[in-house]
């Protein structure tokens, strides 16, 4: 795809980070994308369109942010690295729906954001992520209270496989858990190390979790299921009765009222339990503690 005012975004790219003698930060996970070719396959990979808002987290020299540019309706970069500032301005130079915020996704309040860049549109994410952030910032992404339409995002291949485990195997995990309540997740493309600039030590896919069109599991506190999800998880060689004592302040007696309630051995682990399950279990701690007035006694 041509762009009159910018033919190739790639070799704009190449000659702002040479004239301005930027270096990666190697702390920052700086690997960056400028493969032209590859960043356009993968955008028609995740399917973005001209009507969507696209959030953009670690846009790097900002070659996919204009390509996303020409594709989408809106885009807004989000970038930690003040040292670009210069890169993406003459990169992004004259693309009136390209918007650049130098900020840190970890600490941002992405809700604020993108309502601020989209106001009530509905919104995506399209991101080469740092791979050190990648667990946290899709939790963030995927528990916001202003939800994404789908999180398309350049994940290590170990981070993908936990990603899309399942419950019985052994990388099911509170990541899993909580990402696939969300939605659903698949591999769209493996891309080796040479594809970066510079490369990784590891091998990298490029995944989609697409939002569940209806949601799959309805909590009573929402809140409370995701912190019973980490609290399944917390110890893995402990029943889930030991993980609720810990995470909430519960007695045996206590805790085995609950997984009585919810249908679920007392003896089971927290890895064995589907997600319908840990609603259940996290409803039946809703229930209780409203019940027997134990809310007090939970350890924050």
């Amino acid at each position: 795809m041509t762009d009159y005012m910018n033919p190739s975004p790639e070799l704009h790219a190449r000659v702002a980070l040479e004239k301005y003698g930027f270096r990666n930060t190697h702390s920052l996970g700086q690997n960056f994308l400028l493969d032209e070719g590859l960043l356009e396959r993968l955008l028609e990979l995740c399917g973005v369109r001209d009507t969507d808002n696209v959030l953009e987290i670690g846009p790097g020299a900002g070659v996919m942010t204009a390509l996303m540019s020409l594709r989408c309706r809106r885009v807004l970069a989000v970038e930690v690295d003040r040292g670009l500032e210069r890169v993406l301005g003459d990169v992004l130079a004259g693309r009136e729906n390209a918007r650049v915020v130098f900020a840190d996704a970890m600490k941002a309040d992405v809700a604020a954001l993108t309502g601020e860049a989209f106001g009530d549109e509905p919104w995506r994410v399209v991101a080469n992520l740092p791979y050190y952030i990648t667990a946290d910032i899709v939790l963030r992404l995927v528990t916001a209270r202003r939800l994404p339409d789908s999180v398309a995002v350049m994940v290590q291949k170990e981070a993908a496989e936990r990603i899309m485990s399942h419950h019985g195997q052994k990388q099911w995990c509170a990541l899993a858990a909580t990402v696939q309540s969300y939605g659903q997740p698949r591999v769209l493309a493996d891309v080796p190390p040479d594809a970066f600039d510079p490369p990784p030590h590891v091998q990298s896919q490029f995944i989609v979790i697409e939002r569940h069109p209806e949601p799959v599991v309805t909590p009573r506190d929402p809140q409370i299921y995701l912190r019973l999800i980490n609290a399944a998880f917390a110890m893995r060689r402990k029943t889930l009765a030991n993980n609720l004592k810990a995470a909430f302040g519960l007695d045996n007696d206590d805790a085995r009222v609950v997984l009585r309630a919810a249908g679920v051995d007392e003896r089971v682990r927290g890895e064995a339990l589907t997600l319908q399950e840990l609603c259940r279990v996290a409803d039946g701690l809703v229930a209780y503690r409203r019940e027997e007035g134990t809310g007090n006694r939970e350890q924050e």
